[in-house]
């Protein structure tokens, strides 16, 4: 028989036990002749110690996924693993043959861009290997883990979102390109259309597959305090670096130093910046800035140098340095994106690679990983930011809930990008019903920037569930008030003696039968009640005396419970020594100790006991609603203290019931118990107290956004959750979601499941009884548009009866739901439904047995009878889309066009020497102070309104060229603004220059309000008088005769031009008229057949006869 090799560790029977499935297939022998591994039968010797778990590497991942094979069926089904560094691949767990890939050097690639099929390809030095995982959460798990190994052998490996292991690597996917593009890595051509090319999602460098091996860990920054190789010096971190990759230029890029072509097709050259997009030749980027401005999307882009990792475990903060530094319009709204990526088709993965490419990797999420928090405790700092969701209204709602729960409604706007099924609230807001997929994401940053703001109401859906009436137990009969007072006088003093037993009890099992006495005694106590409570809730005396009573017996119960407690803790020490003590006695094996029956019976009499506390506690809920509000605030007792249990609350116990009797208040106000959850009331047999919905603590379910309903739409949307959930695969569209929609719709036009709902709930608005006609189901509408896109309400007109519906209003919108066939017809025709209030609240009974089915913003479920209120709870700030206001935009931006493509005027060599008069310079003086104010206020503008920040390129322009010509600025100088000496003269070259930079200001300014871009009146009549003070100074400075030869050559020729006008004579065409008189057709009417060719005929005509009409000589040309 063989034997293994020494290097292999021999498994006992016992360690072979204990291993996983995947570890017996490392039990492999390599072969002498195939040089395969093979299965072997391992002796079992025994002077080897037996393997333990610290010497088998950890397992961090296994489990199936399909492989690329050089056979007929391609793919075909691998079990693997990674362990350490090394990847094994089997044909099954229970085979012991393995396939093994060194980690320590190989690169992975997802399949493609949008990657439906969930695969990658693992690159080595020498092959490439495809895999495809069951899904994208665990695609994604693989890549995480086998990107961590490559930094070493780590038994604990961390989410992707926070792993500083995968900072600076690459997110590559195989792409064929439709042009040709050059490798940044062995700079060599990538052919057009080539499979052997992969790019990387976030910035954008291709390579060769093999080549990206060799790549540099230099991808797109999200701090710059993680590593070494992209920290920076400690002077250098307050400014913003560009972050160049070579070559791949687009197409028709210029230079931004020399406004030359940028880019080749013949060879990697030139730079690209991956924050503000600036392209630049080699040879020009030492004369470009060394700051960063990140381009126009500044406002929105959170810089490397804000953001931190201060506890080295990749959960990125705030700075708090960066608040510090003088980051003039970088960050002062960013934008948090949220994108779900399940949503739309799978259209939420392209989403993710598009905006990390234009923004902060670090300030786009996945929702399918972890949810909002992050992103919200990330940006909980910033004064003010933005929130853009991409996924559908749960999505919206799911991140609602987050932000309030920070508390943020008041610092944050949130933008909807719809990619769900419904899209209700998108509808709304103006974002649309479906996304077109050829937009781009540079389109949807700008649109947001451009929204303006609206106020969403939100409400509180607060449920009450009846509690179960049961009645009185075999045996049990009514019990007057004197009998009652007797037994329970008996019961306290039972109580009493058994708890006197218990603290002098000398044994165990003493200790254990007066504990039994005493619950047994409680539980009497508590059926008394039970019996008497038709008589007792009659008699305020008797409601006061059960009060005080149950005080005593929780007391007790109270010590009791400290008793077992010190008791079992002492009994576990005892057992701990004792197992110490004996594993050097029990022959190498350890020692377990077992339970006693004395201690299991102690433990289930300390749970018998809290239960009874439980049922004390639900007594005083019961019996202080009796009670009026001088009568509760009389009586002393010390174990039920807290709130007043009335409204809404928290579910948290009081501090006060943690605490042992011995350190509680002895004499405290009763009020109700917090600790008593709506549960709680199914475990007494009390009838329930039938009392005002105002008085009843409600549970909040869940938040409500766009609608909530119940019955038949509700049962539509529970059963559509219920199969999306069982089978994932069907639901993975928009389309395919719409037709299950219908099919469960059409199969309830025959069941008619909820027929005659109004027998079973009664409806409240604002405190008042509403009749109900006969209907299938309830709608209550904060918005106008319910289930993709239905408008139940109607037409949008006020009435006498009814306002216009907002989402502002305060207003809840009630319609009933009549049928399926309604339902149907409202998605065809625009009809007015049967409308049934409008009101504040909205509270809702269920009756019977059985729940009925409830949905919120299409999230269903089967609520229990009771009571269902909606109130009002806050509002967000949503950003609703203004299509005039982009307009408007793309009007101002053609004109900024227009203004920028002005060339600047040019003087003679010899003009240009000259300089100004005292009086010329001080007009010039008055014009630099004028724009110096202008400048400051839309300065000011851009921190308030988002929008105003486009016209911050003409207003760095125009400061940069007023600090260049006013002021001599020592470069050499550490001092900086203080070293700035005003120049006591200008040039006619520098006046032109200030001149024609100032009047593009103006331009641009003027334009900008011309379009009705800046809406605040405030602030539109501060800008427009500082324009108005800037104008008047314009002209009287190009009414300087030189200057005005120079901006307005024009004018100067036209005198020369009417002159040459004047002696210029018209003779009459003759050629049509000879034509005319030879019988000629027109050439042209022959080419235009039919009506074309008619109206051109007669279009001609007109013109011949306008011809023929002789000139009438004017005096000029006499």
């Amino acid at each position: 028989m063989e034997r293994a090799p020494e290097s292999w560790p021999e498994p006992t029977p016992e360690s072979c036990l204990r291993m996983s499935p995947a570890l017996h297939l490392l039990q492999v022998v390599p072969g002498e002749k195939s040089g395969t591994a093979s299965p072997v039968l391992l002796p079992l010797p025994s002077p080897k110690p037996p393997i333990t778990w610290s010497r088998i590497k950890k397992i961090l991942k296994e489990g199936p996924l399909l492989k690329n094979c050089n056979s007929f069926r391609r793919w075909k089904l691998r079990y693997c693993l990674v362990q350490g560094q090394k990847l094994h691949f089997a044909h099954h767990p229970s085979f012991a043959h393995f396939e093994t890939i060194d980690l320590s050097q190989v690169v992975l690639a997802e399949s493609s861009c949008r990657n439906l099929c969930h695969g990658f390809c693992v690159i080595t030095p020498h092959r490439k290997v495809s895999l495809v995982a069951p899904t994208r959460q665990d695609m994604e798990e693989w890549i995480n883990i086998i990107k961590t190994v490559q930094q070493g052998e780590i038994r604990q490996i961390p989410a992707a979102e926070n792993n500083p292991f995968l900072v600076g690597m690459h997110y590559w996917y195989s792409s064929s390109n439709p042009r040709s593009h050059f490798c940044n890595v062995c700079r060599e051509n990538i052919p057009a259309l080539s499979r052997d090319a992969v790019t990387c999602e976030v910035c954008q460098v291709k390579s060769h597959k093999f080549c990206a091996l060799r790549a540099n860990k230099d991808c797109k920054w999200n701090t710059l305090s993680v590593t070494d190789d992209l920290l920076l010096p400690a002077d250098e971190i307050q400014t913003m670096p560009h972050q160049w990759v070579e070559g791949n230029i687009p197409a028709g890029s210029q230079c931004v130093v020399c406004h030359k072509s940028c880019g080749s097709h013949h060879r990697l050259q030139d730079f690209r910046c991956l924050w503000c997009g600036s392209t630049v030749h080699g040879a020009c980027q030492k004369r470009f800035s060394k700051e960063c401005s990140f381009g126009s999307r500044r406002s929105s882009i959170v810089p490397p140098t804000a953001l931190s990792d201060p506890r080295g475990d990749g959960q990125l903060v705030v700075s708090p340095d960066f608040w510090n530094l003088d980051w003039p319009l970088t960050c002062s709204c960013p934008l948090l994106i949220f994108i779900n990526s399940k949503s739309g088709d799978h259209q939420g993965i392209i989403f993710l690679r598009k905006f990390k490419q234009y923004l902060n990797p670090s300030q786009v999420f996945d929702l399918a990983k972890g949810g909002p928090e992050a992103g919200i405790a990330m940006f909980k700092n910033f004064a003010r930011f933005r929130v853009l969701v991409c996924g559908g209204d749960g999505s919206v709602s799911w991140v609602l809930s987050t932000i309030d729960a920070y508390g943020l409604h008041d610092r944050c706007q949130l933008a909807i990008i719809p990619l769900g099924t419904g899209n209700d609230l998108a509808r709304v807001l103006g974002w649309g019903a479906v996304w077109s997929k050829g937009t781009s994401p540079l389109d949807i940053l700008s649109r947001v920037e451009q929204a303006h703001v609206r106020i969403l109401d939100r409400w509180s859906v607060m449920i009450r569930e009846t509690p179960r009436q049961a009645p009185l137990l075999k045996g049990q009969v009514a019990m007057d008030i004197p009998r009652f007072e007797a037994a329970a006088i008996k019961n306290v003093e039972s109580a009493t003696t058994e708890l006197n037993k218990i603290l002098k009890a000398k044994y165990p099992t003493e200790m254990v039968i007066a504990t039994r006495f005493l619950c047994s005694a409680v539980e009497d106590f508590v059926e008394d009640i039970v019996k008497a409570w038709h008589q007792i809730k009659q008699n305020s005396t008797a409601v006061e005396s059960v009060i005080l009573k149950s005080d005593l017996m929780y007391d007790k119960l109270s010590v009791l419970i400290d008793l077992l407690a010190e008791d079992a803790v002492a009994a576990s020490a005892e057992r701990t020594a004792t197992a110490y003590g004996s594993r050097s006695q029990a022959d190498g094996k350890p020692f377990v100790p077992q339970l006693d029956h004395i201690a299991r019976a102690k433990l289930e009499l300390a749970e018998r006991a809290q239960k009874l506390q439980q049922s004390l506690k639900l007594i005083i809920f019961q019996v202080e609603q009796v009670l009026d509000e001088e009568s509760r605030q009389s009586l002393s007792v010390k174990n039920f203290t807290s709130s007043l249990f009335l409204g809404d609350g928290d579910d948290d116990d009081s501090d006060d019931y943690d605490q042992s009797p011995r350190h509680r208040s002895r004499c405290d106000i009763l009020c109700s118990i917090p600790s008593l959850r709506n549960e709680d009331l199914d475990n007494l047999d009390l009838e329930h107290l039938h009392i005002a919905p105002e008085t009843i603590r409600f549970k909040k379910k869940c938040v409500m956004n766009n609608y909530f309903g119940i019955g038949l739409d509700a049962k539509i949307s529970l059963e559509f959750n219920s199969r999306r959930e069982e089978h994932p695969e069907q639901y993975n569209s928009r389309l395919k979601n719409k037709i299950w929609y219908g099919l469960l719709g059409s199969k309830e036009l025959l069941q008619r499941s909820y027929r005659k709902l109004e027998e079973r709930i009664h409806l409240e608005c604002d405190g008042e009884a509403v009749s109900l006609p006969n209907l299938q189901g309830i709608v209550v509408l904060n918005i106008t548009s319910y289930a993709g896109g239905v408008n139940f309400w109607g037409r949008n007109r006020a009435t006498t009866e009814y306002d216009v519906p907002a989402i502002n209003d305060g207003k809840l919108e009630v319609v009933a739901i009549f049928g399926s066939v309604q339902m149907a017809m409202s998605r065809i025709v625009n009809l007015q439904q049967h409308r049934i209030a409008q009101c504040h609240e909205v509270v809702i009974t269920i009756d019977g047995e059985d729940g009925v089915p409830v949905q919120v913003d299409g999230e269903a479920w089967i609520q229990k009878p009771g009571l269902i209120k909606i109130k009002y709870k806050n509002v967000a700030q949503m950003l609703m889309r203004d299509r005039d206001f982009e307009n408007s935009m793309k009007t101002w931006e053609s004109k900024h066009t227009e203004i920028q493509a002005v060339q600047p005027p040019h003087l003679d060599f010899q003009e240009s020497q000259d300089s100004l008069s005292d009086g010329e310079y001080a007009q010039m003086q008055h014009l630099a102070r004028l724009a110096e104010n202008l400048i400051s206020r839309l300065t000011d503008l851009s921190k308030v309104h988002q929008h105003v920040s486009v016209l911050m390129d003409s207003v760095n322009a125009s400061a940069n060229i007023l600090n260049d010509v006013f002021y001599s600025q020592d470069s050499g100088n550490e001092a900086g603004a203080a070293s700035c000496i005003p120049i006591e003269t200008l040039s006619r070259t520098d006046a032109v220059d200030v001149t024609f930079s100032l009047k593009g200001l103006y331009d641009d300014t003027k334009a900008f309000l011309d379009e009705n871009l800046l809406r605040d009146a405030e602030d539109r009549a501060m800008l427009q008088t500082a324009l108005d003070a800037m104008n008047t100074e314009l002209r009287r400075i190009l009414a300087i005769g030189w200057l005005s030869q120079i901006f307005f050559p024009e004018e100067q020729a036209s005198d020369t031009r009417s002159l040459s006008r004047r002696f210029r004579i018209k003779f009459p065409k003759l050629g049509k008229k000879k034509q005319r008189e030879e019988g000629e057709k027109p050439k042209s009417s022959q080419r235009f057949p039919g009506f074309l060719g008619k109206f051109w005929r007669r279009r001609n005509r007109s013109n011949r006869a306008k011809a023929d009409d002789p000139p009438t000589p004017s005096s000029s040309q006499l």
